[in-house]
């Protein structure tokens, strides 16, 4: 009887563990900010690298791109342990394929940025643009100050 308990808890531990959803590692090919309706190119000096997967889960570390989200409210210092923001308290809104069957998966959270002076939590919404089960790419609005960025991205081999 001790060895169906057993067999019950170790098939348990085998589903949640395969259940959950691979967090991705990317960096940004190319970075775009809105500006009056026009999307226009920015580069920055630095690589960016993004930690995702379809579930919503995200981490930008990259400390000139967060501050030029933040508008400048995220005082994030190069070179330091402040150069991450990660996306927390994530809800699904909307699900959506493009014509070109790329799936948009639109999340909205708190897109929390760890700096040196504390934290900077805006309401963020999030859209992760997948190619079958790799996103390739991202649209954020940062809702306190309107400003909002896409980038694309390559995964990491």
């Amino acid at each position: 009887m001790k060895k169906h308990y057993l067999l019950i808890v170790l098939l348990l531990c085998l589903c949640k563990t395969y259940g959950q959803e691979p967090i991705q590692e990317a960096f940004v090919t190319r970075t775009y900010v809105n500006v009056d309706d026009a999307w226009s190119e920015i580069n920055f000096s630095r690589m960016i690298d993004i930690y995702s997967n379809r579930t919503g889960q995200l981490k930008i570390s990259n400390a000139e791109f967060l501050k030029e989200l933040s508008n400048g409210k995220a005082n994030m210092l190069e070179n330091s342990a402040y150069i991450t923001a990660e996306f927390t308290s994530q809800v699904q809104t909307k699900t959506k394929t493009d014509k070109n069957g790329l799936l948009n998966l639109t999340y909205e959270g708190k897109l929390v940025f760890k700096t040196h002076d504390g934290t900077y939590a805006p309401t963020a919404v999030i859209v992760f643009i997948i190619n079958q089960a790799d996103v390739i790419g991202l649209k954020i609005l940062n809702k306190e100050n309107r400003k909002e960025m896409a980038v694309d991205l390559e995964v990491k081999s």
